[in-house]
């Protein structure tokens, strides 16, 4: 039998189990009796009910309104049942939301928005509203698809054990009495810390259609917290309506999204600063070691809904940027780059985000918050688990992080990505979504490795970037093959180290000495790691590594080459690296024949030029920029012109700087 067939008077009780609704909530503050049971969630404390109707609230009576309204606010509980009901009274709706819902419901209609919507399991049940005269609103929670078979039910209290979250509405208010189950029994989930959004009608939930998809409940839901939603829709910056709500919640993080309501109405950047510090300053305050992320306010159309001529809006970022700079727990969130600045994502067509926009919103802040997650160790740490039994082309970024070689700026399953340099970035990911929001995320990058071909389109149309030079990564696979025999040459031969007493000459004779970094070269001959070759005493050509730890900078000069060289330089940065513990590798531009050759000699595995490629910006002649501090490796063709007689042809050794394209 059904739970809509059974009996629901206080004799049938043998049937069915009822638990309180008040003691299955989350994400309420407290909860006021209305009689007869029921009872009222609410997600504001009294003092500040106070201060949102007080003379220092912009808009008073529509912040009473909207404070009454249980967005965010769910019950939690595990059963045993099929099918549960939850006792239910909707407000009417709150006069002052119609005034956003009159730009999204068609002429004449007016749809609700708005329900109640459950979860079982993961599994989104979708939205539910009580119908009619009914006060009870019914979930089915068996998955259809996991059924014995067709059509038939688990008997009550003989199925699988449900994890059940009903969102209550965003945009309306209401009272509860019971949640009444046709299992054995209905059980309390313990609470959780809070995720804390501090916002305003787009904080709140206009207009995702569904409690449960609102970008508050999807990125809580997705961080693992509680959500304590304190949207109000037509709020601004007001200090004093965070009085009461710290001995109430424990935010594990918190998001402020205010700032929209200002294009508005007319208003004084006096004032709003003002009112931006002292509000920023309290939040600080009350949690000093609780992170905060302030979003400045999302894309607009303007031209479909203009700001108020004498608003002083465009001033809000500036002022977000300059009063959250005091406070080290502060991240301000450049909220053009949380959402695309397309029309379709929002429900109105130029302000509120629809139930698309809310998605992705939520992910985009959830990436910036895994950004800082864990230490920078942990982080690292994290990212060779993610790339354990990752396809071959991600050796880069493997070896780099087994050598402890730059920072990792992400590492969440199905995306990794890394910064050398700053303006460089090395990224890959398997999940295309992901890895697109991971780079709208970084800041000022002008260099990508991409180790993903998939990602390539999405890296050149989300950063702007250009060129695309495809590149083949080399693998020594043990120890190099042994040199050919050949003629002896005619003067005693000498690979060493060099110090910095060569350091003029090699910046003299490298090819491209524009792209080493500041102290690049100085550190490399500190340490060693630049090789010199001498004839009879004479320096002849030299081979270093770049700052992802690939073989480089290898220069052989003009007057002597064609005489192995190159093969001897490389061979002898392959047993330094063998030596240090180290598994040698390097870039060659699939263009650079003789280099390639001479990889495939000395032992090391070339893998196709179509797995990954370095994306950059281009001149207006088409050339490759180079950013600053990218290495030398990066510019295309650097150096490849074969070298003029000599015996390349006969010995097969590339030309100077041969193999000097992205990393070699």
């Amino acid at each position: 039998m059904r739970l809509r067939d059974m009996d629901m008077t206080p004799g049938s009780q043998r049937t069915l189990v009822p638990a309180s609704a008040r003691e299955l909530l989350h994400g309420a503050l407290r909860t006021s009796d209305e009689g007869e049971g029921w009872v009222r969630p609410w997600r504001f404390s009294p003092i500040q009910m106070r201060a949102l109707g007080s003379c220092q609230a912009w808009h008073p009576g529509l912040y009473r309104q909207m404070a009454r309204t249980t967005a965010g606010v769910t019950l939690e509980f595990t059963t045993d049942s099929s099918e549960v009901a939850l006792e239910l009274l909707l407000d009417d709706e709150p006069r002052g939301t119609r005034a956003v819902l009159d730009y999204v419901d068609p002429e004449g209609e007016l749809l609700p928005h708005d329900g109640v919507s459950c979860e079982v399991d993961g599994r989104h049940l979708g939205l539910r509203q009580p119908s009619g005269d009914d006060d009870c609103v019914v979930f089915s929670l068996d998955d259809p698809d996991a059924a014995p078979a067709d059509g038939v039910m688990q008997l009550p209290g003989m199925g699988d054990t449900h994890h059940v979250r009903i969102w209550l509405p965003c945009l309306r208010g209401c009272r509860l009495r019971d949640v009444v189950g046709n299992g054995s029994f209905v059980r309390e989930v313990a609470a959780r810390r809070e995720l804390l959004v501090l916002g305003d009608s787009i904080a709140q939930g206009f207009v995702s259609d569904d409690p449960s998809q609102a970008w508050p409940a999807l990125l809580a839901s997705r961080l693992g917290l509680d959500l304590v939603n304190q949207g109000i829709g037509g709020q601004v910056f007001q200090p004093g309506t965070l009085l009461g709500l710290a001995q109430a919640v424990d935010p594990a993080c918190i998001v402020v999204e205010l700032g929209a309501n200002y294009r508005y109405e007319p208003c004084r950047e006096r004032l709003v600063t003002r009112d931006v510090r002292g509000y920023l300053l309290e939040l600080s305050r009350l949690w000093p070691r609780v992170p905060i992320w302030v979003m400045s306010p999302l894309w607009h159309d303007e031209e479909a809904y203009p700001s108020h001529p004498m608003s002083c809006w465009q001033s809000v970022p500036l002022f977000l940027a300059a009063h959250c700079a005091p406070h080290d727990q502060m991240t301000l969130l450049d909220g053009g780059r949380l959402l695309d600045h397309r029309a379709s994502l929002m429900a109105d067509g130029f302000e509120h985000p629809n139930a698309e926009g809310s998605r992705q919103l939520a992910r985009r802040l959830w990436v910036r918050m895994m950004m800082r997650r864990g230490d920078v160790e942990e982080r690292r740490t994290r990212a060779q688990t993610l790339l354990e039994g990752a396809p071959r082309r991600c050796f880069p970024l493997q070896e780099e992080l087994r050598r402890g070689i730059g920072e990792v700026l992400f590492a969440e399953e199905g995306c990794v990505a890394l910064s050398l340099v700053p303006g460089q970035v090395t990224i890959w990911g398997r999940d295309r979504e992901l890895a697109h929001d991971v780079l709208l995320m970084l800041d000022d990058v002008e260099l990508v490795y991409c180790l993903e071909p998939a990602l390539v389109r999405d890296v050149c149309l989300t950063l702007g970037l250009e060129s695309v030079s495809p590149v083949s990564i080399c693998v020594c696979q043990g120890r190099p093959k042994p040199a050919a025999k050949g003629h002896r040459p005619s003067r005693p031969r000498e690979v060493r180290p060099l110090d910095a007493s060569f350091a003029s000459v090699v910046r003299e004779r490298y090819s491209h000495p524009e792209y080493l970094r500041q102290g690049e070269l100085e550190g490399l001959l500190k340490q060693g790691l630049l090789l010199g070759g001498f004839e009879g005493g004479e320096l002849v050509g030299f081979v270093g590594e770049h700052p992802g730890g690939s073989m480089g900078m290898l220069e052989v000069f003009p007057e002597h080459r064609g005489r192995g060289w190159g093969e001897a330089l490389e061979r002898a940065k392959i047993e330094d690296q063998l030596a240090r513990g180290l598994r040698p590798w390097c870039e060659v531009w699939p263009e650079n024949r003789d280099s390639l050759r001479l990889q495939r000699r000395l032992g090391l595995k070339v893998q196709a030029a179509n797995e990954s490629c370095y994306i950059s910006r281009a001149s207006e002649a088409g050339e490759v920029v180079a950013p600053e501090g990218a290495g030398d490796g990066w510019a295309h063709g650097a150096g490849e012109e074969p070298a003029q007689g000599g015996d390349t042809a006969q010995t097969d050794e590339p030309p100077a700087c041969a193999g000097d394209g992205p990393r070699h």
